[in-house]
């Protein structure tokens, strides 16, 4: 008990010697607690008690900072000082909340080990939440990191309330208020045009306050490098970064290797920054920092370099050409600081003339200051242009001098490129090349041409010229004001060869042309060609291909959609000869018209047939035909080869109305279509009434020749079919006749007889009509008797019932039977026209059988 007794009383007296020594430590003598405008900070100053100084090394001052009306501190810290009697202590505290929101007190106390000093009294510092009779909003003009947070207060005055806090407009904070006082929080959101943003305080009674703050970026360096061009200055350039967008009071400040004045990048626009150095040309390499600020943060960059190492010559000045002649020419000009004379450089020289030909020259040298230009075209205007650059350590190249030009003098003029061609009269025309600026050294005055002793002087304009003379050198000369140019000479053969026209497709713009090696080729090929159908002569270009060489790719001087002829001719030792010929496009277009094309009838089918289209609307080679045609009922489409007849047959088309469409195709693609129609009804009908108007003009035609023959048909009879000759008797025939009987006449039928007189002279019996006695006794004054002749009464029986009557009929010869007459009397019979020829022997005393009556009828029907 005594034991429990003795340790509690030995605790309680510890503890009160404890909290004795802690209180026995001094307090410090609080100063000053103010804001600082600048640097928007409180600003603590205080001193140590005197009874301290010498006592310990280091003591802990701690420090304490209030708001009005808050039991706790809204931030504490500690500061280890060492007492010295003669030496104001500070601290500084920036809060995150701006100090004018509201009032502040500081307090302070000395703590070392376990003994602790007593606090001070407390330091107020003022705020504008002191004033409850304004309205504010703060902080005013802020800048901040893009993402960050940053706390804001509304002020309004005594008994008015915020209605509601904005950010660019959007109603999303939520506060705390202190008093009148209200405390809010803002992410500044990135922005990257100027980074400006706008907060709004708005009490329900309409009034309000807005301020605006800015989000950035921490400085930013990109390419960060330092060059001198004249060693005796250092120019460091960089681009700037993010933090661009920070523009006026608000943007990034430099320095320079912590130069007192800083960079002038303010008048500098663009995102390059350049600031300016003094140096020794021979200091050697050296390290220099740039220091970048803005109202975010500081940063620090370094760039270490030799400046004989870094140096960016300026442009050359006062350049200018002297010494020109036809062919050379030099150059001088001047640097701006002597320093670069030292130095060992290269120069280069852009040489540039009017075909936009670009040209090069390099020179080295200490202080180069001038350059020789050989190789030059005669007569031709130049361009230059020089920069230079460290030789020996080469950084960069300098910037380029002004231009100037020059013209260089006349020469002669280059050889002519000539050459031959044929047109389509197998005329000889020769044609040359005009002579360019760069060729001619000079203004060309004429050409002259030579051939056989003859001369003639062809104007600059001309490069052609038509030959009436076959198997003749031709020489050509170009003439300017300096002399003539070297002779160039071509050879016309007696007689082009006639060779084979094949056809070449082109590619891109270009044609590629091969062919066998020809073994007379000894001084090459050469490759002609024109436009097919080309009016003017001259329009012909060329190119000589070197021997060994059996291609060529021709890619210029084409007109799309013109057919070309290529031609090839093998250079001899004589005259160029013939050896292949194409027809090709550099680039085949569609064509440019369609067909004309029509249709036509041709029994019951339809024909469609088109014309070639003109070779100057072809714009490539023809492939194909592509015909569509569409009616009533069906619709049809073909494609026809170019190489087929350009001809579609359509059988039977039914009567149908037929639209008709026809295209041309070349590789490039399908032309313009030509469209037509036809009705083949109209051609039918009209077949048809054609038939029956060609059927019954006949019909008339034949009706008119019956009546014509008809009426003439006596005529007709005898120039067409005359009468069948009667039968006559042979006088030795008649002999034979016994039974004449079977020629007894009838007197009652006989009409008439005709009475026989032979013409002596001709040998022709006339027949006259006479009567039957008369013709009886006729033939019985003849016949000198006048009983043997039957009576004409006595009957057929008795006739016939004689043997040896028989008639020999000389075109039939078919045996007939006659009446029995006198022995060498011959009976013959004749028309009353006289159509029939007697037989020679017959006796002129003849009297023939009257050929009327009914019995020599009946006779007629017996032969």
């Amino acid at each position: 008990m005594i034991a429990s007794l003795l340790v509690t009383s030995s605790l309680i007296i510890s503890t009160v010697q404890g909290v004795a020594d802690e209180l026995s430590l001094p307090i410090p003598q609080l100063k000053d607690a103010r804001v600082s405008s600048i640097t928007k900070t409180i600003d603590v100053f205080w001193t140590d008690a005197p009874s301290l100084i010498g006592k310990l090394e280091s003591v802990i001052n701690e420090i304490e900072v209030y708001n009005p009306g808050q039991k706790e501190a809204v931030h504490s810290a500690s500061v280890v000082k060492r007492p010295n009697l003669t030496v104001t202590h500070d601290w500084h505290w920036t809060s995150p909340l701006p100090l004018e929101c509201l009032s502040h007190s500081v307090r302070l106390r000395v703590r070392h080990q376990n003994n602790v000093s007593e606090w001070t009294d407390h330091r107020h510092v003022s705020g504008s939440g002191s004033d409850h009779s304004k309205r504010a909003l703060y902080p005013v003009d802020h800048v901040g990191l893009v993402g960050s947070k940053k706390k804001f207060c509304c002020i309004v005055p005594e008994g008015e309330t915020v209605h509601n806090v904005t950010f660019n407009d959007v109603q999303s904070m939520n506060y705390t208020h202190v008093s009148q006082t209200y405390i809010f929080d803002v992410t500044l959101e990135p922005d990257d045009t100027r980074g400006e943003h706008h907060v709004s305080c708005q009490e329900k009674n309409g009034g309000g306050s807005t301020v605006t703050v800015y989000a950035g970026y921490s400085p930013e360096v990109h390419n960060f490098t330092c060059e001198t061009r004249n060693l005796r200055d250092l120019n460091c350039s960089w681009t700037q970064g993010r933090d661009k967008n920070l523009k006026g009071l608000r943007r990034t400040k430099y320095i320079l290797n912590e130069g007192v004045r800083p960079c002038e990048t303010q008048f500098q626009s663009s995102d390059q920054k350049f600031c300016f150095s003094e140096i020794s040309p021979n200091q050697g390499e050296t390290a220099w920092i740039l220091t970048a600020e803005n109202k975010i943060n500081k940063t620090s960059f370094t760039y270490t370099a030799d400046p004989r190492h870094r140096v960016y010559l300026p442009a050359p000045q006062h350049l200018k050409a002297s010494h020109v002649n036809s062919r050379n020419a030099s150059i001088q000009w001047h640097w701006p600081d002597a320093n670069l004379m030292l130095l060992s450089m290269q120069c280069q020289v852009q040489i540039t003339w009017p075909n936009k030909t670009e040209d090069v020259r390099e020179d080295t040298g200490v202080g180069l200051i001038s350059m020789t230009l050989r190789d030059l075209h005669p007569y031709t205007n130049y361009s230059i242009k020089v920069r230079c650059a460290s030789n020996k350590h080469f950084w960069k190249w300098g910037d380029w001098a002004e231009i100037i030009t020059f013209q260089t003098k006349e020469d002669i003029p280059q050889a002519v490129d000539v050459w031959m061609t044929v047109d389509n009269n197998n005329s000889n025309i020769v044609v040359w090349k005009k002579l360019e600026t760069e060729q001619s050294h000079g203004e060309v005055m004429s050409y002259e041409l030579s051939w056989s002793g003859l001369h003639k002087n062809l104007y600059p304009t001309q490069h052609c010229y038509n030959m009436d003379t076959m198997n003749t050198t031709i020489t050509i000369k170009a003439v300017n004001n300096v002399g003539y140019s070297q002779p160039s000479t071509i050879t016309i053969p007696s007689q082009t060869g006639d060779v084979e026209t094949t056809r070449v497709n082109g590619s891109n713009g270009g044609v590629e042309l091969t062919w066998d090696s020809t073994p007379g080729a000894s001084c090459g090929y050469v490759v002609d060609w024109y436009p097919v159908g080309s009016q003017d002569k001259c329009d012909i270009q060329w190119i000589k291909i070197p021997a060994g060489q059996t291609n060529a790719t021709i890619n210029s001087g084409f007109i799309d959609g013109v057919r070309y002829t290529f031609s090839l001719y093998a250079c001899t030792t004589d005259a160029p000869e013939l050896q292949w010929r194409w027809e090709g496009y550099g680039r085949e277009l569609t064509p440019e018209r369609s067909s004309s094309a029509f249709a036509s009838q041709d029994g019951l089918d339809v024909v469609v047939t088109w014309d070639e289209i003109p070779l100057v609307h072809r714009r490539g080679f023809i492939q194909k035909y592509a015909i569509s045609y569409s009616s009533i009922s069906h619709d049809y489409y073909e494609e026809i080869p170019e190489s087929e007849e350009r001809m579609k047959r359509i059988p039977n088309p039914r009567g149908e109305f037929y639209n008709f469409q026809i295209r041309a195709f070349t590789s490039a693609g399908e032309g313009p279509a030509g469209n037509f129609s036809f009705d083949p009804r109209p051609q039918t009908r009209q077949t048809i009434i054609r038939s029956i108007t060609s059927l019954g003009f006949v019909i008339i035609i034949v009706a008119v020749f019956s009546i014509l023959c008809y009426r003439k048909r006596t005529w007709l009879k005898e120039k067409l079919y005359p009468d069948i000759p009667g039968p006559q008797l042979n006088s030795s025939t008649s002999k034979e006749i016994h039974d004449i009987q079977l020629l007894a006449i009838p007197a009652e039928n006989v009409d008439y007889l005709l009475a026989c007189e032979l013409d002596a002279e001709d040998g022709v019996i006339s027949a006259i009509p006479v009567t039957d006695s008369d013709c009886l006794a006729h033939y019985r004054n003849v016949t000198g008797s006048d009983t043997n002749f039957p009576d004409r009464n006595i009957g057929s029986s008795s006739i016939l019932s004689s043997p040896n009557l028989v008639l020999d009929n000389l075109t039939y010869n078919l045996p007939v039977a006659f009446p029995a007459l006198p022995s060498g009397t011959p009976v013959t019979t004749e028309a009353a026209t006289g159509g029939y020829s007697p037989h020679p022997q017959v006796s002129p005393a003849f009297c023939p059988l009257p050929p009327c009556s009914e019995t020599y009828q009946a006779l007629e029907d017996v032969c």
